[in-house]
Formats: C-alpha cells, structure tokens, sequence
C-alpha cells in the first residue's frame, strides 16, 4: 500500500477495512471472532477492539501462509466444535446474505467444507477452481499451475466455511513443498474431497475483490460508499411511505 499503517487498518467508507469482514461475519449469526494478527499486530488488535470488545485475537509470528494463519486461529479455538468462517481482513464488500448462503452449503456437505467461487474479467494471480466431472475436487494457485489449469475461469475467493474436526485433521497433514514455499489453506480442499463433496458458493466478483493497492482502495471506498448512499435513500423512501 506503499503506507506506514497496516493494511487492513486503512479505511473503506470510513472505517478501518477489516471491520467490514468481521461486521458482516456478525449479522450472518457468527458470535465467537477470532482475528489473526501478524504485521504490526497490537495495532490491529486495538483498533479491532474499540469496534468489537469481545473479538479475540491469534499471533502468527512468522508470516507462514494462509493455512499456517488458520492453524494459530485453531489453538484460540481449544474445544469449540461445530462450524468457522474463514474470512478475509481486506475483503470489505463481503455481503452477509453470501455468508448465510455458505454456512448452509456447509451444512449440506459431506466433506464438512464449503468455499466462494467466482469467474472474474481475468484470472490472472487467482487460484483455480479444480472438478473432475462437476466435482471440486481442488484448488491450484496460479504460480503452481500449468498452462492447462491456467485457462479455467473459475477462481478462489478465499472464503470458507469449514467444520473445525476437519481442519484439525488435516492442516497439520499439510506440507509446504510448492512455488511459494507456504502452507497453503487452499490445500484443505483436496484432502476434504477425498473424504466427501465440497460445496461451492458462486459469487459476485466484485464482492469478493481484495485490496492490495492504493488504486484498489480508492475504487472500493467509492463503491461501499455508493451502496451507503442508495441504502440510506432507500430507508428514507420506505419511511415516506410508512
């Protein structure tokens, strides 16, 4: 972001981007928050808690990826069971009725996981969505791809919802020997497979558009700050009305 805060603290239509996530995590029914924290973490951690006290917190010390982040999430989580939503601290347009919707395709799953998919303008960086006859059976990040698997259009969105006894089965089973040297999360999705159907959430793409630039930023701002607008228009008119 070529700034001195941290990301997910630089604000979206007023308020720090991470709390759009967490908010809508919320109102889809979600009473227990845990929030990883890594880069300039005790600043993260206050500010989270002047807008949710009771969110909890999880050290990633070493910035390890994606599956390594829900790995430090689980030891906050010592004898919860049932479902987690996997959510992203940059994904502010993440709708609440989209979180609704996968915690029910989780229900329904035999594999215990669902995850968002989306088909954006380009793939290009996104991690493909892998089915064999319809099935998900997988997911490959871009720099792991072949050229084959590079022509799917279908792409990860980064958000699950998972049962928690399959997440501590498998991430530990997980390795790092790919591109990026990582634990990858997505890696998740192949051993769930192999134990029943994973359900996949088709969404919008612009819901589930991450921010990684200054440009991005600005093009969201604009967009949550379109929605804040039409919804208060909304309201004003079904008060007329009334």
């Amino acid at each position: 972001m070529g700034s001195d805060l941290a990301k997910v603290l630089h604000p979206v239509a007023g308020a720090p981007m991470v709390y759009y996530p967490i908010r809508s995590a919320r109102e889809a029914g979600v009473g227990d928050v845990v929030v990883v924290v890594g880069h300039q973490a005790e600043d993260v951690r206050a500010k989270v808690q002047e807008a949710f006290p009771a969110a909890r917190f999880a050290l990633q010390r070493e910035q390890r990826g994606t599956g390594h982040a829900v790995a430090c999430a689980l030891e906050a989580l010592e004898g919860v069971v049932g479902q987690v939503l996997i959510l992203s601290g940059d994904v502010p347009m993440l709708r609440t009725q989209t979180l609704s919707r996968l915690l029910k395709a989780a229900e329904g799953a035999s594999a215990g996981l669902a995850l968002a998919t989306f088909i954006p303008p380009s793939a290009s960086g996104y991690g493909r969505i892998l089915r064999e006859e319809g099935r998900v059976v997988g997911i490959r990040e871009e720099k792991d791809a072949s050229p084959e698997e590079r022509s799917i259009g279908e792409c990860n969105a980064g958000v699950y919802c998972a049962d928690l006894a399959l997440l501590r089965e498998v991430l530990p089973m997980l390795g790092s020997d790919n591109a990026q040297g990582e634990i990858y999360l997505t890696d998740v999705v192949a051993e769930a497979a192999q134990r029943g159907d994973v359900a996949a959430v088709l969404v919008d793409a612009e819901e589930v558009a991450g921010i990684n630039t200054r440009e991005q930023l600005a093009i969201v701002d604009a967009r949550l700050r379109d929605q804040g607008a039409s919804t208060a228009r909304s309201a004003a008119t079904s008060s007329s009305i009334v």
